[in-house]
């Protein structure tokens, strides 16, 4: 054999050795190249017509191989992904709380509950700390458990009870259903509720006592159902028209199923704007809001319902005019709300008329205005379908491993009560003023502790028995209190 053919010799047995290496290599280059290359080395008789023949098959199993795996795991990816997607919501811990829904999303069951154990303590140490019977000690201040979701999605539920009972100190004296209705809410614009449920007055009222500033609200939503409707039977429309405004037309049977005290049917209504998003700006907001009751009370003082802010003292308003038997009653009120970042300003001013008194007509006239800072920087949560605010939510949880410091607050609220239309009973005043001092810590989505101090201070000195109730006993002209509260709910 020449030199050359020597040369030519070694250079084929190298292409033959690559190719065969190349037959493992994951990252060979396409088939078409191999098999130009498979050619020359059988038209240069390098390998044989059965060699050529058993690589070209070789390579043709190695690439079926390759398009069926990678054709099986994107089917399998595909298939996982619909799978997921389907089911992302079924079965999980549902959004702030514990709950279950179904594949297609139109049925759900959540689980809903809150605990609010307070500490009063009265810093005169007179009788104002005599006239309260849960005085330096817990106080079960509510206790509720019930279940919310939908069914088929556009029928809305929620069932509440709450838990007291006499024996143990718990401030309900009996546990009854706190709320339950049902709500078709096919659309958001119109929709029709039936059963228990807060009726659609007053901005404080409507804040959730989960979220409510203080630990106790002003003197207008001191007694439930009196100056301002709360939670009653009834049937109302309600919805959010235009995102920014809502509206709630309710027909009320009155307290009767709540207590002893019947009032007879009441209408009940509210529209409120948030005007900054109506204007396009959604980093502020700017609540206007008007609401408006008409309907008849019981015979007797129900006026006479007055209870301060630290819940030590009831009825210390009282006139010597009564309320005649189906006296008409009008509530009416005005409400108003500023947020912007960590800063909200808010306030409402009510008068309660009753038409048929024994002097003929008298009214009542209440007002709160507070101010409200995030130290922590959060905003306030505002929702513009329905016009009130809802929890703050931590910009961090607090935590010892991550450093978080939940989110604080501060606040302060002024409020006031002015029967002085009335002529005053003896042992009661017709104007009161109260201010409310709070420090808050919202510790995560679930958790939040409050301390306040709040003063009361009546016009005229009140006569206050050892069971809290004004009228007889030892005469007072303020009570003072530092309160704590630790809550959890979900």
């Amino acid at each position: 054999m020449t030199y050359p053919k020597i040369i030519a010799a070694k250079r084929i047995a190298v292409a033959v050795a690559a190719v065969c290496a190349s037959l493992s290599t994951p990252a060979f280059a396409a088939a078409d190249d191999l098999k130009s290359l498979m050619d020359l080395l059988l038209k240069k008789g390098v390998i044989t017509q059965a060699e050529y023949n058993e690589h070209i098959k070789a390579a043709e199993d190695a690439a079926e191989n390759r398009e069926f795996k990678e054709k099986r795991i994107d089917a399998d990816v595909a298939k996982a992904n619909a799978y997921l997607l389907k089911n992302a919501d079924a079965g999980q811990v549902m959004k702030n709380g514990i709950g279950i829904q179904s594949a297609d999303g139109r049925n759900s069951i959540q689980l809903m509950g809150r605990l609010h154990m307070d500490y009063r303590g009265y810093s005169d140490g007179s009788v104002a700390a005599a006239s309260d019977p849960f005085t330096d000690q817990l106080d079960i201040r509510r206790a509720r458990l019930g279940v919310t979701g939908q069914i088929d999605k556009d029928w809305k539920y929620q069932i509440q009870g709450t838990y007291g009972m006499t024996s143990n100190g718990m401030s309900e004296s009996a546990t009854i259903v706190d709320v339950a209705y049902l709500d078709y809410a096919a659309n958001p614009a119109a929709m029709v509720r039936f059963g228990k449920f807060k009726m659609p007055f007053s901005l404080e009222q409507l804040t959730s006592s989960n979220n409510i500033d203080f630990m106790e609200r002003s003197f207008a939503n001191q007694n439930e159902g009196e100056y301002v409707p709360a939670k009653e039977t009834g049937v109302m429309l309600h919805g959010s028209p235009q995102d920014g405004t809502s509206y709630g037309l309710a027909l009320s049977r009155g307290r009767g199923n709540k207590n002893s005290q019947y009032d007879g049917s009441d209408f009940i209504g509210r529209y409120t704007a948030n005007v900054a998003k109506l204007m396009g700006r959604s980093d502020i907001v700017t609540h206007l809001g008007v609401g408006y009751s008409s309907g008849t009370v019981a015979a007797g003082t129900s006026y006479a319902s007055a209870r301060d802010e630290t819940r030590g003292v009831n009825g210390f308003f009282s006139g010597n005019e009564t309320v005649r038997a189906g006296s008409s009653r009008t509530r009416s009120n005005l409400e108003y709300a500023l947020a912007y970042g960590p800063y909200k300003a808010q306030g409402e001013y009510f008068v309660i008329n009753y038409g048929d008194t024994t002097a003929g007509s008298n009214a009542v006239k209440l007002n709160y205005n507070e101010v409200l800072w995030n130290i922590t920087g959060e905003s306030h949560n505002y929702s513009n379908s329905a016009g009130t605010f809802g929890w703050v939510k931590p910009s961090k949880k607090f935590s010892l491993a991550d450093g978080g410091l939940g989110a604080w607050q501060v606040g302060i609220r002024l409020s006031e009560l002015d029967g002085s239309d009335f002529t005053r009973a003896a042992g009661r005043t017709d104007k009161a003023t109260g201010i409310t001092y709070g420090l808050n810590w919202i510790v995560n989505d679930n958790v939040r502790f409050m301390l306040n101090y709040t003063e009361t201070k009546f016009d005229t000195p009140v006569l206050v028995s050892t069971s809290g109730v004004a009228g007889s006993g030892v005469s007072i002209d303020k009570v003072k209190a530092i309160m704590l509260r630790s809550q959890i709910s979900f």
